[in-house]
């Protein structure tokens, strides 16, 4: 036993000599086992805590460490994670004390900016004006500002923009005006100082519009010189009532072809004189508007189908008449739109629209006028002759007895002393011819579908019986007016009586005129003419050829003269004209001369316009004992701006060298 013992204690202390990192061996860990006492709960404990930092018991035996080491190795590792637990500590608490820091900081500095700085809520903008206006009348807009913030501000600007329909016309303040806005330049503003900004005007609208008024207030805080602050505020003003009245009188039906007179009237109910007024009139498209009738009010624009009035003041009223022809069956209906308004700035507000209805009426008789055999409006000259004819039928199914046919003549270009007829009688006082059954029997009776025509003729006034100016010196008409009427013609039950009747126009057209001549000039007009008179064989003379042109009544444009020099006159290059332009043509001997616009009376009334040229010829001997012609063509051509037909002149009356200088234009 002791020598077994010995023997292990040899071979244990021999090993350990050996290698004592050597694994133990069996009989080492049996007695470590068998020896082993119980391990108290703290140490326990310790090892559980060793093996959670990954140091197992196998390990400490690895190391040749009993308890001891293990508490050791426990107590350092414990360590470690203390400091660790307590940079952790120590960090957060630094980043939370950053953390305040930066709060306090940004706390501070808002503080301090809600102290020095502008907000919106620190800039005081109200707009007080009406919520309901009658449009035509005076708005007042009081504008209100206030600088709540703690700090000054510099070049304060003050904005109203300007509702659609605002007519300035005031204000407290002194403004600068665009086409929008009403500007008022403040200045400065100190801190806690208020004011109000007056604004009024006219405020135009249509019915039921909304009206927005815009106030824009602009500043810089005096602490903060290079920003600008803006702040805006609107106000809405809706239009519940307008400023113009429109009634109508027109008849309620018209028989087809009839001439009807209907008239409207337009007031001014506002306090105010009202600027822009206009009033449209569109007929619908089986309704002929008579704007040559000399009932019909002047001023109608053809183009915008309107009247403008330059003014209308308060509760001034406008009259308009106009007469329109219906066409159709009867029973039909034709419509008439009228349409007052207010244009400003080229906007228009619509004050009133009314729509009326025509009805097309049955008609016991027809008329009908024609001159030289043409229908409708016909272009006459002055001086002409024009064969009239009235044309008349019972369309009804009675017969009318004790017919009347009447023709009222109106305007400056009816000749009277010139009117040829047969029968009936004239009236110079009413300026109308009259046939009844006493000079014409077939008036007596007039059975159904039974018709006839009367004939007549008048010479249109020459040219020059015309005015010089005012009315009637130009665009002149001759407007004449049948009417058949018969006591058998019924009458409408509740209605006036229908005088069937046809008119007609005739629109005097211009003349123009074109005098050429030739002289030997003196040099006024900067050409000199050179050579000898008479003029000689092979030897050059100059002289001057003048152009006149005028148009005897009516405006003209586009006017273009064209004149032919023959061979052997040549163009100097010479020239002197008191308008338009010139062209030559020294292959073709061409000359024209255009003029854009011509005045109606010029060479008439007015001085005519002028084109002198210089041309210069050089006989040979077959021109010995003749006299030269300086042209062998002249015309002028235009459009006559009333009539819109063009217009022309051709003359042969053409200057030669001896009616340039008589007694001394034969060759020699």
């Amino acid at each position: 036993m002791e020598k077994d013992t010995q023997e292990d204690q040899q071979h244990g202390s021999d090993g350990e000599n050996k290698n004592d990192k050597k694994k133990p061996g069996r009989i080492q860990l049996t007695r470590r086992g068998l020896y082993a006492r119980e391990e108290p709960a703290g140490l326990k404990a310790r090892q559980e805590e060793l093996h959670k930092l990954g140091i197992t018991r196998h390990q400490r035996d690895l190391e040749g460490a009993g308890d001891t080491l293990a508490s050791t190795k426990y107590k350092n590792l414990a360590l470690r994670r203390a400091l660790r637990l307590g940079k952790t500590l120590r960090f957060t608490g630094m980043l939370l004390l950053v953390i305040i820091i930066v709060v306090w900081v940004v706390v501070v500095l808002m503080w301090y900016r809600s102290r020095v700085t502008v907000t919106d809520d620190q800039v005081g903008l109200t707009i007080d004006a009406p919520i309901e206006f009658t449009a035509g009348e005076e708005i007042f807009y009081k504008i209100m500002y206030k600088n709540k913030s703690r700090v000054a501000w510099q070049n304060v600007e003050l904005v109203f923009n300007t509702p659609r329909g605002f007519n300035f016309s005031g204000s407290n303040q002194e403004v600068s005006i665009t086409r929008n806005s009403v500007v008022w330049r403040v200045g400065d503003i100190a801190s806690g100082a208020e004011g109000e900004f007056h604004v009024r005007g006219l405020l135009i609208g249509e019915q039921n519009e909304t009206a927005t008024g815009k106030v824009d207030i602009l500043v810089t805080p005096e602490n903060f010189p290079s920003g600008r602050f803006l702040k805006s505020t609107v106000l809405a003003t809706t239009i519940t009532a307008l400023p113009l009245e429109v009634a109508l009188d027109i008849p309620k039906d018209a028989a087809s072809g009839e001439r009807v007179l209907a008239s409207i009237s337009v007031r001014n109910l506002s306090n105010h004189s009202l600027e822009g007024v206009y009033l449209k009139l569109r007929p619908a498209e089986n309704i002929e508007l008579s704007t040559d009738d000399i009932d019909f009010t002047s001023g109608y624009l053809e183009t915008s189908k309107e009247w403008r009035l330059q003014s209308l003041d308060s509760l001034e009223s406008g009259d308009f008449t106009f007469v329109f022809y219906v066409t159709g069956q009867p029973g039909e209906a034709r419509i008439i739109d009228v349409e007052a308004g207010i244009r400003q700035k080229d906007e228009e507000f619509t004050q009133r629209e009314l729509t009326y209805i025509v009805t097309v009426s049955a008609s016991e008789v027809l008329v009908k006028q024609t001159y030289n055999e043409s229908l409708g409006p016909i272009v006459v000259k002055a001086g002409d002759t024009v064969q009239g004819k009235v044309h008349y039928s019972n369309v009804g199914t009675v017969g009318l007895k004790d017919v009347i046919v009447k023709v009222k003549f109106e305007g400056i270009g009816f000749f009277p002393s010139s009117l040829q007829f047969h029968g009936g009688a004239y009236d110079s006082a009413k300026k109308t011819v009259m046939w009844s059954a006493a000079t014409v029997p077939e008036l007596a009776i007039l059975q159904p579908q039974q018709g006839g025509e009367i004939s007549y003729s008048f010479t249109v006034l020459p040219t020059h019986e015309y005015p010089e100016a005012g009315e009637g010196a130009k665009n002149n008409v001759i407007v004449s007016v049948a009417t058949v009427d018969s006591p058998d013609i019924p009458t409408p039950v509740g209605g006036q009586k229908s005088v069937v009747s046809d008119r007609a126009v005739l629109s005097v057209e211009t003349d123009l005129s074109l005098d050429v001549d030739a002289f030997y000039d003196d040099g006024r007009l900067g050409l000199n003419s050179e050579g000898p008179l008479p003029p000689k064989v092979g030897e050059t003379t100059s002289y001057t050829v003048r152009f006149r042109v005028g148009s005897s009544l009516n405006d003209v444009s586009e006017a273009r003269v064209v004149a032919v020099f023959p061979d052997g006159v040549r163009f100097t290059g010479k020239s002197y004209k008191t308008n338009g332009e010139m062209m030559f043509n020294d292959r073709t001997g061409e000359l024209i001369w255009s003029i854009p616009y011509m005045e109606g009376g010029v060479g008439r009334v007015r001085p005519p316009q002028e084109l002198h040229v210089q041309v210069e010829i050089t006989p040979g001997e077959q021109l010995v004992d003749h006299d030269v012609s300086f042209l062998n063509k002249a015309t002028i051509e235009a459009t006559d701006q009333f009539v819109d037909q063009e217009v022309s002149v051709l003359t042969k009356d053409f200057p030669t060298t001896k009616t340039a200088v008589p007694g001394r234009g034969i060759v020699e």
